[in-house]
């Protein structure tokens, strides 16, 4: 509840906590968090690919979670943008973009490149 209802502008959501100054161990700490729980936050929800987070300022790991909870609620089950059926759709949803939008100069140019393949030997 503490990082869904912090908000940077409104000091009474911080409840006493400088994130500029806390590191995030020091807030993990405070919550009295597991080490299986540290993990996951940081890694799963937050996104961190090393433990270096936990000596920064905690500020960024509650953006990062709380961005993760945002986009949780918007778009259902995943929090993580996916196309439907595959990767595929990424290149067809660019060119309906373009097209939408009447930039035919940039889907000339894209349909325009040729590519080169060099024969087998």
């Amino acid at each position: 509840m503490y990082v869904q209802d912090y908000e940077v502008d409104k000091p009474t959501t911080h409840k006493g906590y400088d994130l500029n100054k806390l590191t995030a161990k020091e807030l993990f700490d405070k919550f009295g968090l597991e080490k299986g729980t540290i993990d996951f936050i940081g890694h799963a929800l937050a996104l961190y690919d090393s433990d270096f987070y936990l000596s920064q300022p905690a500020l960024e790991l509650v953006d990062r979670c709380k961005l993760y909870g945002e986009s949780l609620a918007r778009y259902g089950k995943s929090p993580y943008l996916y196309p439907l059926y595959g990767l595929g759709e990424l290149p067809q949803a660019f060119a309906r973009l373009a097209a939408g939008t009447n930039n035919q100069n940039l889907v000339s140019r894209l349909t325009a490149v040729q590519f080169m393949v060099a024969p087998i030997c």
